[in-house]
């Protein structure tokens, strides 16, 4: 909701700027309307003479003091690291113990009381865990059954024994019911809670799934495939240059069944590793199939891709040798720049047929795919590196 400038600093003064502690400030806020009912009742008991002025005044006090207290503390953002920011459990049993000291002073109000009570269990359900509601519950019956026997064996007169207990046994019959109640409604609270996170975690499992190739971390096919939909028609629209580079690993069979799968495994990690720390922000990797890659390399040409593509290619040569078994990695590259109105499975097959001569020619070398025709127009532009395979 968007709030008229003039509120907005007094909002920010008694919410605060963080969303997340805004919400606990309003939390502790929406309790003010039972110190508010509870102030009433002591007010209202003063001016019919049922309880002195003094008393009246410390029950005020003491009403106001516990509400600014909490207000202050969790407004400061002191509690935003405990389990419960807004100091539920603390603040409802002073409440409560509050409610019940009136209730041995208030006379014929005291039903009023009772149900100041009832409120502060039922609000208290919403951010308590059940153990605690049940908790809360308990040492309100207790209490309530110290305040109905202290209020009988202190004035026997107005208020006997059969009516203490009558009190007690429909007030804390009463009182306990709404607890196991409300901790019924935290537990369903807390379940519905605990679904709701296992929910969102597993979306965004199947989110990563959808997205990710899930050993390396890199960028599906189907995800890359309607990216360079998006950039090409991009290119296209405003004239700039735009490279894709299909990357295939060398011998990478040879590697699965020599040093087994899980070496391989460790080959894909590292290729996808490096190709993060060695290419442009905007550069975009994705796995297009068991060994091969797609890489999109945005508003550059085909010369000035093939060196970042290079670079690429000879930090894989030179990674950690696997297993302390000198083992290397190379890969062979086909780069191929977009031309005006190319579809992207033509900008691909031209990138696999720049590839298909690299390693035609032996391998651990980038070449780029010349805009002639014909397949004599894939030119080598790029050095062989030393130790080639």
């Amino acid at each position: 909701m968007t709030l008229p400038p003039w509120l907005s600093p007094l909002a920010v003064l008694i919410l605060g700027r963080e969303p997340r502690l805004r919400r606990h400030v309003v939390f502790v806020l929406l309790t003010l309307q039972l110190y508010a009912v509870c102030l009433g009742v002591i007010w209202h008991s003063q001016y019919l003479d049922i309880i002195p002025p003094g008393l009246a005044q410390m029950l005020s006090w003491a009403s106001i003091a516990i509400f600014g207290s909490m207000y202050l503390a969790v407004r400061s953002g002191r509690t935003q690291h405990l389990a419960d920011p807004v100091l539920t459990l603390p603040h409802a049993v002073i409440s409560v113990g509050l409610c019940v000291v009136a209730y041995t002073q208030i006379g014929e109000s005291r039903g009023n009381v009772m149900i100041l009570i009832a409120q502060a269990i039922v609000v208290s359900m919403f951010r308590l865990k059940p153990a605690h509601v049940l908790a809360l519950g308990l040492y309100t019956v207790s209490i309530f059954a110290l305040a109905v026997g202290w209020l009988s064996w202190q004035d026997p007169q107005r208020y006997p024994w059969s009516q203490g207990l009558t009190h007690l046994i429909v007030g804390g019959a009463t009182l306990l019911m709404l607890s196991l109640v409300a901790k019924w409604v935290s537990d369903i609270r807390m379940r519905i809670g605990s679904q709701a996170e296992e929910l969102t975690q597993t979306l965004q499992t199947l989110q990563q799934m959808a997205t990710q190739d899930m050993l390396t971390g890199l960028m599906n096919r189907r995800v890359m495939t309607d990216l360079l939909e998006a950039e090409l028609k991009l290119a296209q629209r405003h004239g700039q240059p735009l490279t894709v580079a299909l990357i295939d690993l060398d011998h990478f069979k040879h590697i699965n069944d020599t040093h087994g799968h899980h070496v391989g495994d460790e080959v894909l990690k590292t290729f996808a590793r490096l190709s993060g720390s060695r290419l442009r922000e905007v550069d975009r990797m994705a796995r297009w199939g068991g060994e091969e890659f797609l890489c999109l390399l945005p508003q550059v040409t085909a010369q000035d891709a093939l060196s970042a593509i290079d670079r690429l290619r000879q930090a894989m040569a030179d990674s950690v040798p696997l297993e302390q078994n000198r083992l290397r990695t190379t890969f062979s590259a086909g780069l191929a720049q977009a031309r005006p109105d190319e579809t992207l499975e033509q900008l691909v097959e031209r990138a696999d047929r720049a590839l298909y001569e690299a390693k035609q020619q032996g391998r651990n070398r980038c070449r780029i795919h010349q805009d002639a025709c014909g397949p004599s127009t894939a030119q080598p532009v790029s050095i062989v590196a030393e130790g080639s395979t």
